[in-house]
């Protein structure tokens, strides 16, 4: 995502760099030998890449960063880049909840604050944007959100790239970081049930806005937030063609949500929906949110090993509580 967003700028006729952490050297080196880009399978042309020992170098003079550093890796980037990284807005498309220095969960807007030592000037992209088609110049509706987001948005705003601005991060990260585990839940339904329960996944869909909307609100966020291109649109594309809904399928169907994680892994598919499960349940303790019998529902298949469809035909009574 971090890569198709540098082409979305470049196209907006900034001067662009591409800085890739120490893992990313893989998708790097295609590109840079004139090669597609194995993921997004597209030439990066004459776009300036940067490897990880010049980070220094790459964010000198920046005057705009996005991070698309997922949130495994976001902290320890920032603490090699509070040097030097310069005062200046930081959009992110990194999702999920981390611990703070205290051990609660977070935002990670608040936890790379406490890393950098002041204010980070973060602005977050949320709503239902996968990478391939951003890059393909498809039509996507951004909601970038944070005090700053008319400044990243008149940055990047364009073309099929449509952005709306809210100052409710609190929301719009919060969204970000339920929908990976409610799109997990979601894709259950396809591997206990089979392609046979429309009926069940909407209903658990419409109950996954309920739920994000109570935590959305108890820390603080906007429930319109949960029914914009945040919450009702970003859960809607990852349930529908996301790899946390193939997650959850292949789960469903009676196997470890570990080992489905590690052969995921293997298959070069990052699952965010299995760590944001045990975050988001994880966060709603802390809270003390009630009224969440999905996430638990989902919580207890991934995380307990509890049977997927047990689980799943018992929510008609949990969700009438």
């Amino acid at each position: 995502m971090g890569t198709a967003m540098a082409l979305v700028a470049r196209q907006r006729g900034h001067e662009v760099r591409l800085w890739g952490t120490w893992l990313d050297d893989p998708m790097l080196d295609p590109p840079a030998r004139g090669e597609l880009h194995p993921r997004l399978e597209l030439p990066l042309g004459d776009l300036a890449i940067f490897r990880a020992p010049a980070l220094e170098e790459a964010l000198r003079g920046a005057e705009l960063v996005i991070c698309g550093v997922n949130s495994d890796g976001v902290l320890e980037v920032m603490r090699r880049a509070r040097a030097f990284l310069p005062d200046v807005p930081i959009l992110a498309v990194t999702k999920g909840l981390l611990p703070n220095t205290e051990g609660r969960m977070d935002r990670i807007d608040r936890c790379v604050s406490e890393v950098l030592g002041r204010d980070a000037r973060w602005v977050h992209a949320s709503g239902p944007a996968k990478a391939m088609e951003v890059a393909r110049d498809v039509f996507t509706w951004m909601h970038f959100a944070g005090k700053e987001a008319a400044f990243c948005a008149a940055a990047m705003r364009g073309n099929a790239l449509h952005v709306s601005e809210t100052p409710d991060i609190a929301g719009a990260e919060l969204c970000s970081a339920l929908k990976n585990a409610y799109a997990t839940g979601l894709g259950l339904w396809d591997g206990a049930v089979g392609a046979a329960a429309h009926n069940a996944r909407a209903a658990c869909f419409t109950q996954a806005i309920v739920e994000m909307e109570r935590i959305v609100r108890a820390a603080g966020g906007l429930a319109e937030t949960v029914y914009g291109a945040s919450g009702v649109g970003d859960l809607h594309v990852t349930a529908a063609a996301g790899r946390n809904r193939i997650f959850g399928e292949r789960v469903g169907k009676g196997r470890k949500a570990s080992d489905v994680a590690r052969e995921m892994a293997a298959e070069g598919l990052l699952t965010e929906g299995y760590a944001a499960i045990a975050s988001a349940m994880r966060y709603v303790a802390e809270q003390k949110v009630e009224g969440v019998p999905l996430l638990r529902a989902i919580h207890a298949v991934i995380w307990e090993d509890r049977d997927a469809k047990t689980e799943l035909l018992a929510l008609p009574a949990a969700m009438r509580s």
